[in-house]
């Protein structure tokens, strides 16, 4: 991992997401269909949440072998 602790990289992800968004689909701040039942956006969102949770735990599961607890909140 190029960066210096897990909580940068995953900070420099998010606001890399959050300005793709803003450029490429600016709608998806008003626009909420994932919160409506039986809507295959609503299972997307829920994939990609599910996915991003696998990423977190991969990246704090490797920071913390990596550096052992240090640098890591109580």
């Amino acid at each position: 991992m190029s960066e210096s602790n897990p909580f940068s990289f995953l900070r420099r992800r998010r606001d890399n997401i959050r300005d793709w968004l803003d450029d490429e689909a600016p709608y998806t701040a008003l626009d909420q269909r994932h919160l409506d039942a039986d809507t295959p956006e609503r299972a997307y969102w829920h994939h990609g949440y599910q996915a991003a949770l696998t990423d977190v735990l991969e990246i704090l599961s490797s920071a913390d072998e990596r550096y052992g607890s240090e640098g890591m909140p109580n």
